[in-house]
């Protein structure tokens, strides 16, 4: 049981590298802000056909959802699926209780910008 366990936390981490080596890569072309990781894997219920669901957050997304999705995607290995808002559409997207938004604080594994995501669920008052 214990080496169950164990793989499967290895299994996460090497979830969670991906999603950071892909965020690595993206900040070498975008300003990127905060991104973290959500759902399954960052709860750990994750199975071998979940993707890895990253919030990115960053300056001067394209507003049209094709274009940002395919600016997003470049970087994203097969796994990765990234969603993207701008700093002001994240605030205003938890200000609303977004789930995604809000997953960053309940369930997120945060990759980058932590402060960001403090502030933004601060502003909620």
């Amino acid at each position: 049981m214990a080496d169950v366990v164990v793989r499967r936390h290895q299994d996460r981490e090497e979830l969670l590298a991906l999603a950071r080596s892909y965020v690595g890569r993206l900040k070498a072309r975008l300003s990127v802000v905060a991104a973290a990781v959500v759902g399954s894997v960052a709860r750990g219920d994750f199975n071998v056909w979940s993707d890895v669901d990253v919030v990115v957050v960053a300056e001067e997304l394209p507003e049209r959802a094709p274009e940002r999705a395919a600016l997003l995607l470049a970087d994203a290995p097969g796994r990765v699926q990234p969603v993207g808002f701008t700093p002001g559409e994240f605030r205003r997207a938890w200000r609303r209780g977004n789930p995604l938004a809000r997953a960053v604080a309940t369930e997120g594994v945060v990759l980058l910008g932590e402060g960001f995501f403090a502030e933004a669920a601060g502003q909620e008052a």
